[in-house]
């Protein structure tokens, strides 16, 4: 396994999980590039925040697990919500791309609000492209009081340079 998981990271493969199968796809998907002006600022949202038991954003939550951090995950992804202007839709795969060369593999998981983002609806009203989705009961108490995911793990104070979003969802697997 270590082997395959070595060279899905050397080839910039996606490895993702096709829910509702037993079997893994491994394939290349397209992507589109956006480029990003954030600043350095991660913010976070508590995913006992979607409620809507029909919506997608719910859905994929009951897919989700909390790890030891507070993080939500999916298909060992990151859930984030990010703004209208990245496009797509949630499940999708993206990576966050931090100009330090760190790169965070995500998952789309909400989308923010238009009146809280800039003109393009891509950064937030506070610089951030990323709204990463924890469980604050298992946040730690230092994120929660400076509201700065980027203090999370050492590398992730960079700002977010570019978001990579995959023509792979891990609600519907590959995209046409």
């Amino acid at each position: 396994m270590k082997k395959i998981l070595t060279i899905i990271i050397l080839t910039s493969f996606i490895f993702c999980m096709f829910f509702g199968k037993k079997t893994l796809a491994l394939e290349t998907p397209s992507y589109t590039d956006i480029t990003m002006s954030a600043n350095n600022f991660k913010s976070y949202m508590n995913y006992r925040a979607i409620r809507n038991k029909t919506s997608a954003q719910y859905k994929l939550q009951q897919l989700c697990t909390t790890d030891l951090d507070g993080f939500r995950r999916c298909a060992n992804r990151y859930v984030i919500a990010v703004g209208s202007g990245v496009g797509g839709q949630v499940g999708d795969c993206v990576d966050l791309i931090l100009e330090n060369g760190q790169v965070i593999c995500c998952v789309i998981g909400d989308y923010k609000g238009d009146k809280h983002t800039d003109a393009i609806n891509l950064t937030g009203k506070n610089g951030c492209c990323a709204e990463f989705i924890v469980d604050t009961f298992v946040l730690k108490r230092d994120i929660k009081l400076k509201g700065n995911i980027g203090l999370a793990y050492p590398g992730w104070e960079s700002p977010v340079a570019t978001l990579r979003r995959y023509d792979i969802n891990c609600l519907g697997g590959m995209k046409k």
